[in-house]
């Protein structure tokens, strides 16, 4: 009885074949670095016994099967570096996985937890390769106030007065002047970027509320770079942040991507 396949990195190609939903008893199986393309089965919703699925770094097309949903016992589905679009099912033991497993897909979106961007309606979509980056700003006290954010403000008013030259001083001035915020740090603070802490929908993204471990209230900014002029609004929302004064802003945090 066979519970375990690893052909990984043998240059296999042709579409998966749907029989593998037959090892029913399988409970890992590893097809990655090879060329697979076409479809993922959906037959493979049948595989009831399996943990972990690698099919990171192929050719494969279309949208990851909602009814991997039921698979229970998976707390592993690697579909990174493949040509998948669409959503990304969040029911199930999707809700434990983490953003790495669906990179550098062709247009994958979903919660705000996996680093992708909100769906669109299917005839809205765009066709681009996904890009998200999420900001964390300090919160305004008690005030009502909704305010929008940017990410480093100062670096990128900074480098319009020609301060900062080159890309790579950027990831200096990071390093150097922001405290760094990891994904998982703001998952904890967001609880998972609950409904709870929805705080509302921009014209380029979703805001919530946070708290970080030591304490501090933030408002935490998904800036979907998909829409088109989200940069432009980017450095708009930039200047307007950097010039200015109120007693209820207050400075930007730092950034992550």
């Amino acid at each position: 009885m066979m519970d375990y396949i690893d052909i990984s990195t043998n240059k296999l190609s042709g579409e998966l074949p749907a029989s593998l939903s037959k090892l029913q008893m399988l409970e890992y199986l590893n097809l990655s670095h090879n060329t697979f393309d076409g479809h993922i089965p959906q037959q493979l919703d049948h595989m009831v016994n399996v943990g972990a699925i690698d099919l990171s770094h192929n050719k494969l097309l279309g949208e990851i099967p909602k009814s991997f949903e039921k698979l229970q016992h998976m707390h592993v589905l690697d579909l990174s570096f493949n040509l998948l679009e669409g959503e990304i099912p969040s029911g199930g033991n999707f809700a434990n996985l983490s953003a790495e497993l669906f990179l550098g897909n062709y247009a994958l979106c979903g919660a705000p937890k996996f680093l992708a961007p909100l769906c669109l309606d299917k005839t809205k979509r765009q066709s681009k390769s996904n890009a998200a980056r999420v900001i964390a700003a300090c919160a305004i006290g008690s005030l009502p106030l909704f305010v929008i954010v940017c990410t480093l403000i100062g670096i990128s008013c900074h480098r319009k007065k020609g301060l900062l030259k080159h890309p790579d001083d950027i990831e200096t001035l990071r390093g150097i002047t922001l405290p760094v915020i990891s994904h998982r740090e703001l998952l904890h603070a967001t609880s998972n970027f609950s409904n709870a802490n929805f705080l509302g929908n921009g014209s380029f993204g979703s805001a919530y509320k946070g708290i970080l471990a030591d304490g501090t209230t933030v408002a935490v900014k998904v800036l979907n770079l998909l829409f088109e002029g989200a940069s432009k609004s980017f450095d708009i929302e930039c200047t307007v942040m950097h010039q200015i004064r109120h007693r209820n802003l207050v400075k930007v945090i730092t950034s992550c991507s």
